[in-house]
């Protein structure tokens, strides 16, 4: 008897949505792999719950998706060149050539499937009944035997590790150069076999193809360490992402991914006299690969680090403090017994934005200011004017940034923007990007007007940053990748 399942266009949230037509990419992180399938031109990783496109000829990530199922197993199908992908409740028909996407819902749980050329197999893994999906009509049928001689893509066990002695032992620990903790265990998850080659699949360590025959490895890293990222800095032409891990480089030119491991997470880093400065927790320290020495130590926790050609500035749960160049000792820095969340040095007067409100420091007259009364978490230089975005996600424009005629101003001359529900900023120097509840826009100063940027999906952004070309925008659960040539 033969139950008719109809399946339904994406009702799977899928990023990019059409990865043939948008212009962002996603960004997976280092994740857990899952299962491994392959082409005769690709391979294909589930990775947490992305799925990556990874050229099989040299061994290069070409393409990502997130889908919101907890996918578990991915298939390749060698007769039509799609892709099935196995989640808890269903499973996704992915057409390579044109993008689509199809859903088929599932009334049992299946931990194994096999694809035929008119048919796709599965098993209830409850019971052991046997069901086959017809791919043209998409019925799913209950029948009494599954053909022989047919593979099965199921979850890598111990035994498909173990038969390939030249994994022993099982496992990967990074180089001491790029962890402070090398000898953690980085466990094999996933293997696939194509005959001349065997890809590996790791728990936070990438993938892996094997020659079976000289041993011979090649190793992707896909991303960065974790999508906790708190902060991108630009260092000498990567861009850094500073994560609860530790540090990501991505390299715009060529693509390619590195990382550095840290005992524990980082807030933010600056590079100042030609060397990286990382803060954690209450410390500043300055690092050599993964090799630290203290530059000073605050007794509440950090909350933002900055520098110029002279100083250190770091912002505090209890003020702000600068840390000189060849010294070793913080000094109190204008606003105290608050929280400090940002400090942006400027050409003639220095920004601190704290919770109780926005101060400069005159460089030439060494006196502070009071310049907006409410709090204040990140400030932006645009177009000769100050872009502070206040603690209650309002922005605020403050006119008169370092122009040779300035000086601070009182803060009556500042103006509240007509837009609200703004959790991030960050700049070009063109225009303003603001992350918003609804999207991402950004802000033309010339004509004072928002637009939003259309080429990335509407969806609540927590995070923007600029960095290399790119503009990466944060949400909840995603990392996306726009170049800025398509923002409009």
């Amino acid at each position: 008897m033969g139950v008719l399942i109809f399946f339904f266009l994406l009702q799977v949230n899928v990023f990019p949505q059409n990865a043939a037509l948008d212009r962002y990419t996603v960004i997976p992180p280092l994740g857990h792999v899952k299962s491994i399938a392959a082409s005769n031109m690709q391979v294909f990783a589930l990775s947490d719950d992305y799925l990556l496109f990874i050229d099989k000829h040299d061994f290069r990530l070409n393409n990502a998706l997130y889908f919101d199922c907890a996918p578990q197993l991915v298939g390749y199908d060698h007769y039509t060149s799609d892709l099935w992908i196995l989640c808890r409740e269903k499973i996704l028909r992915f057409r390579t050539m044109t993008f689509n996407l199809q859903e088929f819902p599932l009334h049992f749980p299946a931990e194994r499937f096999a694809i035929d050329a008119g048919e796709l197999y599965l098993e209830d893994a409850r019971n052991g009944d046997k069901f086959a999906l017809d791919k043209v009509t998409g019925m799913i049928s209950r029948i009494s035997a599954f053909p022989v001689n047919i593979y099965w893509h199921r979850k890598t066990i111990e035994g498909d590790i173990t038969k390939h002695p030249f994994l022993n032992p099982y496992y990967f620990v990074d180089d001491v150069h790029f962890s402070q903790t090398p000898f953690v265990q980085y466990p094999i998850t996933a293997v696939y076999d194509d005959g001349m080659h065997l890809f590996v699949g790791t728990d936070q360590y990438g993938v892996l193809k094997y020659n079976k025959i000289s041993w011979q490895n090649e190793r992707i890293v896909n991303g960065p360490l974790d999508l906790n990222i708190s902060r991108n800095r630009m260092i000498e032409g990567k861009i850094a992402f500073v994560s609860r891990s530790g540090l990501s480089y991505f390299d715009p030119e060529t693509g390619d991914w590195t990382y550095q491991r840290f005992r524990s997470p980082l807030i933010d880093l600056v590079t100042f006299n030609g060397a990286v400065h990382v803060a954690r927790q209450n410390s500043v320290l300055v690092t050599e690969g993964t090799l630290e020495s203290p530059r000073g130590s605050f007794d509440e926790n950090i909350l933002s680090i900055s520098s110029d050609d002279e100083n250190i500035y770091v912002g505090t749960r209890s003020g702000a403090f600068s840390i000189a160049g060849g010294t070793d000792s913080p000094a109190p820095f204008g606003p105290d017994r608050h929280a400090v969340h940002i400090i942006y040095p400027a050409r003639h007067v220095v920004y601190v934005g704290g919770e109780m409100g926005m101060y400069g420091y005159d460089r030439e007259a060494k006196t502070w200011s009071t310049l907006l009364p409410f709090g204040v978490k990140d400030i932006v230089e645009l177009a000769d004017d100050i872009y502070a975005l206040g603690t209650n996600n309002q922005l605020i424009r403050y006119p008169g940034a370092d122009r040779d005629t300035d000086t601070v101003r009182p803060d009556t001359n500042w103006s509240l923007l007509p837009y609200f529900n703004i959790y991030d900023i960050d700049t070009d120097g063109t225009v303003l990007y603001c992350a918003t509840y609804s999207g991402m826009y950004y802000y033309e100063p010339v004509g004072g007007s928002y637009h939003i940027i259309y080429n990335l999906p509407r969806m609540n952004f927590k995070q923007v940053f600029v960095a290399g070309g790119m503009l990466l925008a944060k949400s909840t659960d995603l990392v996306f990748s726009l170049p800025l040539e398509y923002r409009d």
